[in-house]
């Protein structure tokens, strides 16, 4: 009794190191690590952490209780099933033996799943609002920060946001 399948072409190799490939790679969506920035003590991943978190930290001399604002852990829940979409294509892809067009999908998914987070924050609906004490503050300031959204002051938690994908 035959299948019915034909082989046409044996290209075995070209799927397993595809497959290879797509198992030895990561799709990471975060803030990297980098220098502290010229008007804080802390680096935007240190900071990314803490607002994440939640934290006591002294600012200016005062102790302050930051609530945890999860941005990142809320975009990629918001973004999980466009990004699952991405990588099981990714991986269909690796079985195709097409490890550039499964490699433009895991980049896709870190795309999708960096500008969720982006969006949580430019949102601000779902995270702990500012104390009147913040805000205060924020008006104060030179030059004055407008709107009350937490984790978008002057935007550079919000830019320090990425992906990368990368060998494992």
């Amino acid at each position: 009794m035959k299948s019915g399948l034909t082989i046409r072409e044996d290209n075995y190799n070209v799927v397993l190191d595809a497959l290879k490939q797509l198992s030895g790679t990561d799709v990471l969506v975060g803030i990297p690590a980098g220098p502290p920035r010229d008007d804080a003590p802390l680096s935007n991943a240190e900071l990314g952490y803490l607002q994440s978190t939640g934290a006591t930290v002294e600012i200016d001399g005062e102790t302050v209780t930051l609530p945890a604002r999860p941005f990142l852990d809320m975009g990629i829940e918001d973004s999980r099933d466009k990004t699952t979409e991405r990588l099981k294509l990714a991986a269909q892809s690796a079985l195709e033996g097409k490890a550039d067009v499964a490699a433009m999908h895991l980049e896709a998914a870190g795309q999708i799943a960096r500008d969720a987070s982006k969006a949580v924050i430019e949102a601000g609906d779902r995270l702990t609002p500012l104390s009147e004490k913040t805000i205060k503050k924020r008006r104060a300031m030179k030059p004055p920060i407008p709107g009350d959204k937490p984790l978008r002051a002057r935007g550079f938690l919000f830019r320090a946001i990425q992906y990368v994908v990368r060998k494992k």
